[in-house]
This record gives structure tokens, C-alpha cells and sequence, in this order.
């Protein structure tokens, strides 16, 4: 089992998991608003933050020996996400939810890759 195995591992799973489901919902949200919300430069980065997350997520719950670096990349994706959504005019309750999950998720993935 990897060096970050239990408790803190399983957090970090379970905050990738929920930052993906996050991400992808609000993509959802934010095509259905259209306008400025659509822009592709915000839809991109709630899609690589969904993604890196679901990645993430496996390789600790395969046990990967790889888990450390790409956690220290959720980590940074997840923050770009984070200031996306919470700093994008006419940010809702979806995208302050969206944020707070990707800040989350940074939080964890940072303990994991440290």
C-alpha cells in the first residue's frame, strides 16, 4: 500500500471524486446559461479539472506508485479551477459550489503529494 495509505488517502479519494462530479455538473450548468458563462477558456479548465481529478482518483485507489506527482497536478489544476469559478462574473451558487469543491480537492491532493 502507498506511504499515504488510510484515512488521509481515502479523504483525498473521496474529495477527487467529488471535485469531478463537481466540475462536471457546472460544465453542465454553465453551457445550459450560455453567454459568458459558456466561454471556452472557463468550460476547458472545469473539463481538466474534472479529468485530472478522475485520474487521480484511480491511481490511489489502485495503489500507484505514480500518485504523489499527479496529485501534485490535481492540486494546481484544481486551484485554476477554484479562482475560474469563483472569480467569473455573475458566479452562481453552482460555480461557488464548484470552487469550493476544487479548493477542497487542492487541499487533499497537496497532502498527498507532499
Amino acid at each position: 500500500m502507498p506511504h499515504h495509505a488510510g484515512h488521509d488517502m481515502e479523504a483525498c479519494i473521496e474529495a477527487c471524486l467529488d471535485c469531478h462530479k463537481s466540475c462536471l455538473a457546472t460544465v453542465a450548468h454553465c453551457l445550459s446559461l450560455g453567454g459568458h458563462h459558456a466561454e471556452p477558456k472557463h468550460i476547458r479548465i472545469m473539463l481538466d479539472c474534472a479529468q485530472i481529478c478522475a485520474v487521480s482518483a484511480d491511481f490511489m485507489i489502485r495503489g500507484s506508485d505514480h500518485h504523489a506527482h499527479l496529485c501534485r497536478e490535481c492540486a494546481d489544476i484544481c486551484r485554476d479551477c477554484e479562482r475560474s469559478c469563483a472569480g467569473h462574473t455573475g458566479a452562481d451558487e453552482t460555480m461557488r459550489a464548484c470552487a469550493e469543491a476544487c479548493r477542497r480537492c487542492a487541499e487533499e491532493c497537496a497532502k498527498m503529494a507532499a
